[in-house]
Parts: structure tokens; sequence; C-alpha cells
């Protein structure tokens, strides 16, 4: 009996995430657009709008709804590598990827329900200190951490709009 719920959550979360992922795209703020050009790598903007969709249709498929009858307009504002990046590490030859440094992501989102009423969400996470931060750090650890926090927000309000 167990197995068969795991595999029908499954189910649910394989057909939800290509569903939102087509409906609703991920943006970049014009700063973090910039980052991603000069600094970080446009690859690591993939990563991120990725880690975005499947956080937000894993919350929604946990909860049992899909998003279909809102639209959600997401916006990655921010986000700091734990680790430098592919393109860091070509960029700059002195660093490695043993560097590590305080992470995390700002977010925003705003769900449109079906009668146009609109909610908007935000959340911001990033690390105090490196005390904060595990020594297996990958990449992107805390900003996908921040993803996580914030797609259950985002889920609760696509719940809560009307």
């Amino acid at each position: 009996m167990r197995i068969r719920h795991l595999l029908a959550g499954a189910a649910v979360l394989a057909f939800a995430a290509p569903a939102w992922a087509q409906s609703t795209p991920v943006s970049f703020s014009a700063e973090f657009q910039t980052a991603l050009e000069e600094d970080l790598g446009v690859r690591e903007g993939e990563v991120l709008r990725a880690a975005v969709t499947d956080a937000i249709a894993r919350e929604l498929a946990r909860r049992g709804v899909s998003a279909d009858s809102a639209s959600i307009e997401v916006t990655i504002v921010d986000a700091d590598p734990n680790r430098p990046t592919m393109q860091q590490l070509v960029d700059q030859p002195s660093l490695g990827f043993q560097s590590v440094s305080i992470g995390g992501a700002e977010l925003r989102a705003i769900v449109r329900g079906a009668n146009g009423a609109t909610t908007e969400v935000t959340h911001r996470r990033y690390n105090h200190s490196l005390a904060d931060l595990g020594a297996a750090a990958a990449t992107w650890t805390e900003a996908r951490r921040a993803i996580r926090q914030f797609a259950v927000k985002v889920a609760d309000a696509y719940i809560a709009t009307p």
C-alpha cells in the first residue's frame, strides 16, 4: 500500500513539473542577469531556473494541486554561490573549488488567481557567516535551500489565492 502511494506521488510530480514549467517562466532581475553574463556564467541561470521550477512543482504536487487555474510569475532577484561557478573558475584561475563563501538567494513571485486576484510572495535567505555553512557545500547549496523555502511560500499563496 505504501509503495502505491509513493508511485502515485511520483507520477503526480512527473506530470506537474512540465505543465508548470511550460506555463510559467522564471525570469531574472536586470542586476542578476548582468551578474550571470559578466561573472557567474549564463549556464548558472538555467541551473537556478530549473531548481525553482522543480521546487515549486514539487510543493504544489505535495499539496495535491496543479498550477492550471492560476499563474505564477517568478523572478530570481539575486543569488550567490557557496563555491565558485565554472565560469568564475575559468575567469579567475587563482580560485579553486575549495574556495567557499556565504551563499543564498532572493526571490519574488506574483500568484494570479483565476478571478484576477494577486498575491506577492518574497523570500530572502543568505548565510550570516561561514559557520552556518556545512563542509560539504556545493556551488548552489544555500541558494537551493532558499529556493525550497520560497517554494513552500509560493504553494501556500497559490492555495490561498482565489
